[in-house]
């Protein structure tokens, strides 16, 4: 192992104690100031209305690669698919402007990712490999009825994106992917950049059985509420998530194993099998666009401009004082993008 490698492992590892410690120190003095409000827990029964809003579409069960997938389907089935894939810590709702805006063109399927909502939530870290992951698109786009589609990913679903488009084009029509990197640029920055090792300390975090279900479930899920709504990681546009956004959150990550199945691809990040790609599929063919919220708290803004060498057929578009989330963030600006992306572009059925 190079002397680069070696100093980069032993950042990691005190970056990682000193966040960790930090965290657990933070709870520690929380729990001594006020027990009963750092243990608090909401019932949630019931769903909150914005969930079971019919103008989003009707909630679909299919089976592929051995689970049973929920999605939320809008548009006419005989229309081109737009599959769209959520991040974390997100699931299907994420999409539900796309699936408004887009439903009159497409069969639009947003789809609760392996692990999360009413998807099947299989058990182990393992079963959340790459390799599960990508089977699990591959086999959910004929099982919609369709040969191919519009894939549309955001974060950890962008990760998923980029895999299925690279290693299978014939099922990826045009491919859109919103703040994620691919791996190859991902893994440079992380090596070379000390601001984003640094903004990846969570990564590392999420290695421990138990303690980040744990902590983000504290204060009634409060992670969740700061995470989407606070001035340094939420929306820049406050009105995009309204109180009942941020319970129809909640409502989901606090049903039983809501965060073990999504903290899990964490966990396989570091253990999934190594899977080398030949030489004619290390460049994507298929045209891509990439929207990036300049203000990702998570993710270097650079990342998105280092994707020359990896698609030849490739548009950016920045978009200033936006989050992370943004396809929540600025829908209609966002769904412009990908309107004109796909309007200069003829999609297959």
């Amino acid at each position: 192992m190079s002397l680069k490698k070696l100093c980069l492992l032993a950042a990691v590892a005190v970056l990682f104690c000193v966040y960790a410690v930090g965290q657990l120190l933070h709870v520690l003095f929380a729990l001594l100031r006020n027990p009963r409000k750092v243990m608090k827990r909401t019932a949630r029964d019931i769903p909150p209305a914005c969930l079971l809003d019919p103008a989003l579409g009707s909630h679909e069960y299919v089976t592929a690669n051995g689970l049973k997938f929920h999605c939320v389907c809008a548009g006419d089935t005989s229309k081109p698919l737009m599959l769209l894939l959520h991040g974390f810590p997100e699931f299907w709702f994420s999409w539900r402007h796309q699936l408004k805006a887009f439903c009159k063109d497409y069969h639009v399927v947003a789809v609760d990712m392996r692990g999360y909502g009413d998807t099947d939530h299989p058990v182990g870290s393992s079963e959340y490999s790459f390799n599960h992951l990508t089977t699990d698109i591959v086999e959910l786009i004929p099982a919609l009825g369709h040969s191919s589609c519009v894939l549309v990913g955001h974060d950890w679903g962008g990760v998923v994106s980029w895999r299925v488009t690279q290693r299978y084009p014939e099922l990826v029509d045009r491919h859109i992917v919103l703040n994620c990197p691919h791996g190859r640029v991902f893994k440079k920055f992380l090596e070379n950049s000390w601001t984003q090792l640094r903004r990846s300390w969570f990564i590392f975090l999420f290695q421990i059985p138990r303690l980040p279900e744990a902590l983000i479930s504290l204060q009634d899920y409060q992670f969740l509420e700061q995470l989407f709504t606070s001035h340094t990681s939420g929306v820049k546009n406050r009105d995009q998530f309204p109180a009942e956004v941020v319970e129809a959150y909640k409502y989901t990550f606090s049903r039983p194993g809501g965060l073990t199945g999504p903290i899990n691809y964490y966990r396989a990040m570091f253990s999934s099998p190594k899977d080398s790609l030949p030489r004619e599929k290390w460049t994507i063919s298929v045209p891509t666009l990439i929207i990036w919220g300049d203000d990702d708290h998570v993710l270097q803004r650079e990342m998105a401009d280092c994707h020359d060498t990896i698609c030849s057929d490739l548009t950016v578009k920045h978009i200033p004082n936006c989050s992370h989330w943004v396809q929540q963030d600025v829908p209609d600006l966002c769904n412009q993008h990908m309107t004109d992306f796909l309007s200069t572009k003829s999609v297959s059925m």
